[in-house]
């Protein structure tokens, strides 16, 4: 899948495309609140950062860097916070940044566009510049029975072909050595409430390196 402007816009996507891609600070807020007591206050790095919505909620003067695949996303989130440090990324390719340099990574609505394959070498890439006790925080799908129910026709439209259930996804993440020190499951981004269900369509998993 291109995510180009296109994309972002709501021609060629089906989360965006009523609107597009843009500002929700609900939906935003909420990301923020969750993952801003597992930040510290050390550099943080946003991988699949968009237009840096959720990065300028950790601007408190720390260190900021994102990253994406997009270009044109990248445009947008160097308009909006132009002391940060951004990069465009070859998707084939590793993190243009040195090791254990981020006491946190961000990592929303990323690893389910990535074929499974190749999920092992971009962890394998963030624990790289994650620094000893930092954490990840990550959001993505949990694949199971309600997601494919209520999402598989937009799964397929947006290019979901790396989703996993929580339950994989905890023990990929320890095969890097990263423990996992929360998990929860809800069921929209705009809704309130945390599970423990396994059944619900969304989960987030934070997790610490050694």
């Amino acid at each position: 899948m291109e995510y180009d402007r296109d994309y972002f816009e709501g021609r060629t996507s089906f989360f965006y495309c009523m609107g597009g891609y843009r500002e929700v600070g609900l939906y935003f807020n909420r990301l923020a609140r969750w993952f801003l007591p597992h930040a510290g206050h050390g550099p943080l790095l946003d991988f699949g950062c968009a237009y840096g919505f959720l990065l300028a909620r950790f601007d408190d003067g720390r260190e900021l860097a994102g990253c994406d695949v997009s270009a044109w996303a990248i445009r947008q989130a160097e308009r909006r916070l132009p002391h940060a440090n951004f990069h465009v990324l070859d998707p084939s390719g590793g993190l243009p940044y040195g090791d254990r340099l981020f006491g946190a990574v961000l990592c929303t609505d990323v690893l389910e566009h990535i074929e499974p394959g190749r999920q092992t070498q971009v962890l394998g890439e963030l624990d790289r510049v994650l620094a000893p006790g930092g954490r990840i925080c990550m959001t993505t799908p949990n694949l199971g029975t309600m997601r494919r129910w209520l999402y598989g026709r937009a799964d397929r439209t947006e290019g979901h072909v790396g989703m996993r259930r929580l339950g994989e996804w905890k023990r990929l993440l320890a095969r890097h050595g990263l423990s996992v020190v929360d998990h929860w499951t809800y069921l929209h981004g705009f809704m309130p409430g945390r599970f423990r269900r396994s059944w619900l369509p969304e989960c987030a998993i934070v997790a610490r390196k050694a």
